[in-house]
């Protein structure tokens, strides 16, 4: 988290000391990458406990955590319009899996990590095009597949700003929310993010 936090700082200082002007990106291709981290909620993200009592050790107790932390992604992205643009993006999604076991007065603990992929296909409106600084929503649908076991298909809908430090590269940062529809548990997160674009044929 500390590296994520000194980056995010580092990026919004450099903006701070440059500017752009706004041109139309109709017909232009961009290519972009971020970092991020995610907080997860639904039942998959819920914390369990479970216990019982045992004639020799007394209580004996299991409490689960499920949780999703960093992220790192790449995408690119075709303007249509000066409002409009299509975005084909891959999300790479880190997790954590632990469980604590107490018995007798003892306890012991083991964690696991996993990772998926999402593969997106989104729209994305940008409110303001025509000044450096330009809000933007975004949300599609996607394909989420885990190590190991069956891709699951979802949604993301989110919303960030891009900041012109040059007329063909930007800093983009946001969030977006991610629903995975996987059978019987919800599985649902939000993901902030931060990274650089560059627009291809713009100079």
């Amino acid at each position: 988290m500390k590296k994520l936090s000194l980056l995010f700082t580092l990026l919004f200082v450099l903006v701070s000391f440059t500017s752009a002007s706004a041109i139309d990106r109709t017909g232009k291709f961009a290519l972009g990458g971020c970092l991020g981290y995610s907080f997860g909620f639904g039942d998959v993200f819920k914390e369990q406990e479970f216990g019982y009592h045992d004639p020799t050790l007394g209580f004996i107790g299991y409490k689960f955590e499920n949780k999703v932390t960093f992220s790192f992604g790449g995408k690119v992205k075709y303007g249509l319009n000066p409002n409009l643009a299509l975005m084909g993006a891959f999300h790479y999604q880190a997790g954590s899996a632990e469980v604590k076991a107490t018995a007798g007065g003892y306890s012991a603990s083991a964690s696991e990590g996993y990772h998926w992929t999402g593969i997106l296909a989104n729209v994305l409106y940008t409110l303001s095009p025509e000044k450096k600084t330009c809000p933007y929503l975004t949300g599609g649908g996607g394909f989420y597949i885990p190590e190991e076991g069956d891709g699951k298909p979802g949604i993301n809908v989110g919303g960030g700003v891009e900041h012109f430090f040059q007329d063909n590269l930007a800093l983009d940062a946001g969030a977006r929310f991610h629903m995975i529809f996987t059978e019987g548990e919800s599985t649902t997160y939000v993901n902030v993010y931060a990274g650089l674009n560059f627009y291809l044929g713009v100079k």
